[in-house]
């Protein structure tokens, strides 16, 4: 019986919920470039979860134990970052797009803030992983990936997606611009991330109305 009429108390909420879910965000550049991300992150984690051997290192002793066929991403802890970075990416991205469709979207500032950070570690674990890749242990000319196709287009696609989150900055940077410095007094105008731009507000006061 209590747990009926906790279903119905919460059916309003539900209900409400729904009201607020918006499937026209999904036309927003903004929108579909985080979509673009999220695919791009995960192909980078699942792309080096496949290097199960292959790889050329990561020291001599440790390439011996693993046999002719090389070592797999697991000997190596920059590839591990690289794939810790990305699943949290992408489960952030996945996030993100929840919030936008159901009109949940955080201030430009906090959002611009949490990009800034993961943009940071992206940049960190395609720096350290493509570096890795080109070491060499064996042989001056063969490096880490050298036959680690799965390897380097995870870092590939690692770095396409710290590309596309500069760009996910921009957009939030000028979103951040046109609510603090072109909307002034415009509490009932509803902001579309991603769509709405300084030239689609409403009309702006005079010069002398703020004299």
């Amino acid at each position: 019986e209590r747990t009926q009429r906790r279903a119905f108390a919460r059916a309003p909420e539900a209900v409400a919920d729904m009201d607020d879910f918006d499937p026209t965000v999904t036309n927003s550049p903004k929108f579909r470039l985080i979509a673009v991300q999220c695919l791009f992150s995960i192909t980078a984690f699942a792309t080096m979860l496949s290097q199960r051997h292959g790889l050329a290192g990561p020291d001599e002793m440790t390439l011996e134990e693993c046999g002719p066929q090389g070592c797999g991403y697991q000997k190596f802890s920059n590839f591990k970052f690289l794939i810790g970075v990305c699943v949290v990416y992408a489960v952030f991205s996945v996030v993100a797009m929840a919030m936008y469709l159901l009109r949940r979207v955080p201030p430009p500032v906090t959002e611009l803030t949490v990009y800034a950070v993961l943009n940071v570690l992206l940049f960190a674990a395609f720096a350290m992983s493509a570096t890795e890749c080109n070491i060499t242990i064996v042989d001056p000319v063969y490096p880490v990936c050298k036959r680690a196709t799965s390897a380097k287009a995870s870092v590939a696609f690692a770095f396409f997606t710290w590309l596309a989150v500069c760009f996910s900055m921009l957009f939030t940077y000028k979103e951040w611009k046109d609510v603090d410095y072109h909307v002034p007094g415009s509490g009932n105008y509803e902001f579309v991330p991603g769509v709405t731009s300084g030239s689609s507000y409403p009309p702006q006061a005079s010069s002398s109305s703020y004299a």
